[in-house]
């Protein structure tokens, strides 16, 4: 589901309510600084002048007379100097005697005021008062002379708000982090405009569903993927690929070297080629244009081109797609299937043979000829293992097949002790040579007397030794030594491949400890030697 917010929409969001954070905590500190500051200088400046008019002659001498008409014609002269707000004086019982506001004279004071006939200056800060806040100074006037408290003065001042605020400088605060938001709206509006090139209109929520369903469609691959730069380098692979190419994880992951040699031209090429002892076939899909989306997408070519001038681009003509399959398992069930097809022709060929076979006992056992017949029906006397009939079978058929290729195939099996390779192994190693040998012998270029094939399989106490040699003209001296490589053959491929049944075999016969070789006497000759199977040491399974 896409957010109708965007990525640019959250960031001013944000950026403005921060903004907006500060400003009140930057005003409210700053306030409640200069509040402080300008009652404590009006504090100080209130109490001084309040003492020094109580210290004044006249007032202490009118009050000493009590000469009140005196002090209240006074106290405008005294508000003046000092630049109080009010000036009152009080009676040692409270009541006011003189006042800046003639209206409140002979009226008690609010507070009481004993505490300062006793000698204390009280100050006071006031906020519940006609004057609103204000800083207020009461002082005892002191005869002199006697020491005794004549009265109470009070003067006082108010602290406007709009000072505080002034000394705050609340208004530049404010303008201020206006104008921060109004530079962080137009930083988003800019920077939201690029992520919306980059990201061809998709939102943050967008782009992590494509993710999240890319990785799990590539991770749930049993095929490897490679997709690579116009330069070969690697861009994007999954899993498969790399446990198949044996890349590490978090190296930086590059094509075996017979991997990129083997790659094909042409743009759906496909080709096989072995890595790391497996055999892959690798299928390559080559990026000729930029693509583009169907209307049903997000993406346009307008969002596509917008997002190329940004340095952000799909993948680039000349992009390579590699999928990779990994086949060495199916080789091996190939080979089987080969030699099983093979089998079940050979039974079908053969079927007019045994019928033969069958009559010419018949005709023995009918003229008391026992010990031939006997010979006719028993054509393979005596116990036989798994690996036996195996063997048996497989070279029975060969030989019916040889025989309807016109080629003589003679064929000889000893295995008086267990062999080291398994059956399947032993029919994948035996078939291959087998046909490679037929296929020499039945070819063109065969002359008539070399169109057979030889064929020993041996295992005793040494090991295992098969053996097949055939009249054919045999390879050139210089390809003698290519023929057990992974993918080459002297002859054209056929729907299955070609390449891969020597180099199987000897795989097979290293893998055991063996080898697989080839030579030339009377004929061509392959030799595949296994040692005998170690033994399994005392109390192990």
């Amino acid at each position: 589901m896409r957010h109708p917010w965007s990525i640019a929409r959250r960031i001013a969001v944000v950026h403005v309510a921060l903004v907006a954070a500060i400003a009140v905590f930057s005003t409210w500190s700053a306030y409640l600084q200069a509040r402080d500051v300008a009652l404590h200088v009006e504090e100080r400046h209130v109490l001084g002048v309040t003492t020094l008019v109580a210290r004044d002659p006249d007032l202490v001498s009118a009050l000493r007379d009590g000469d009140i008409p005196a002090v209240q014609a006074g106290i405008p002269g005294w508000a003046a100097e000092s630049q109080a707000s009010w000036l009152t004086v009080l009676s040692t019982d409270g009541v006011r005697l003189a006042s800046w506001r003639p209206e409140q004279v002979g009226t008690d004071y609010p507070r009481p005021v004993d505490a300062v006939v006793a000698g204390e200056t009280v100050v006071e800060v006031s906020s519940t008062g006609p004057a609103g806040r204000s800083v207020r100074t009461l002082a005892p006037v002191v005869d002199p002379e006697s020491g005794r408290v004549l009265g109470v003065l009070t003067m006082g001042v108010p602290v406007s708000e709009a000072d505080i605020v002034a000394a705050a400088h609340i208004p530049r605060i404010l303008l201020t982090s206006a104008a921060m938001a109004a530079v962080g709206l137009l930083v988003a509006w800019i920077v939201g405009r690029y992520l919306d090139r980059v990201t061809l209109g998709r939102g943050p929520e967008a782009i992590a569903q494509r993710f999240l369903l890319a990785e799990t469609a590539m991770d749930s691959l049993e095929a490897g993927l490679v997709v690579l730069s116009p330069t070969g380098r690697v861009r994007l692979h999954n899993d498969a690929a790399a446990r198949l190419l044996g890349w590490a994880e978090g190296a930086d992951p590059a094509l075996p070297a017979e991997l990129d040699e083997a790659l094909p031209e042409d743009a759906g090429g496909e080709a096989s080629v072995a890595v790391d002892g497996r055999v892959l076939v690798v299928q390559q899909r080559v990026v000729r244009a930029r693509g583009r989306v169907d209307a049903g997408g997000l993406a346009t070519t307008a969002a596509l081109d917008a997002a190329a001038r940004e340095g952000v681009t799909t993948a680039p003509a000349g992009s390579k797609v590699l999928v990779l399959h990994d086949r060495t398992d199916l080789q091996r069930l190939g080979d089987e299937l080969t030699v099983a097809h093979t089998l079940t022709t050979a039974l079908r060929s053969q079927t007019h043979e045994h019928a033969n076979q069958l009559h010419t006992a018949l005709a023995l056992l009918d003229s008391d000829r026992l010990d031939a017949a006997r010979a006719v029906l028993s054509r393979r006397a005596g116990g036989a293992s798994a690996t036996d009939d195996v063997v048996a079978a497989l070279l029975d058929a060969k030989a019916a097949q040889a025989r309807e290729r016109g080629v003589a195939l003679a064929w000889s099996a000893d295995l008086t002790a267990p062999s080291p390779l398994s059956p399947l192994d032993l029919l994948t190693v035996l078939g291959n040579l087998v046909d490679n040998a037929l296929d020499a012998a039945a070819g063109p270029d065969t002359a008539e007397d070399g169109r057979w094939v030889d064929v020993e399989v041996a295992s005793d106490e040494g090991g295992l030794l098969v053996q097949v040699a055939d009249g054919g003209p045999g390879p050139a001296p210089q390809d003698r030594q290519r023929l057990f490589e992974r993918g080459w053959s002297t002859k054209p491929a056929g729907a299955a491949g070609r390449g891969m049944g020597l180099w199987l075999t000897r795989r097979i016969a290293e893998e055991a400890g063996g080898v697989a070789e080839v030579a030339t006497d009377s004929g061509t000759v392959f030799t595949v030697e296994v040692p005998p199977a170690a033994e399994p040491e005392a109390g192990t399974a």
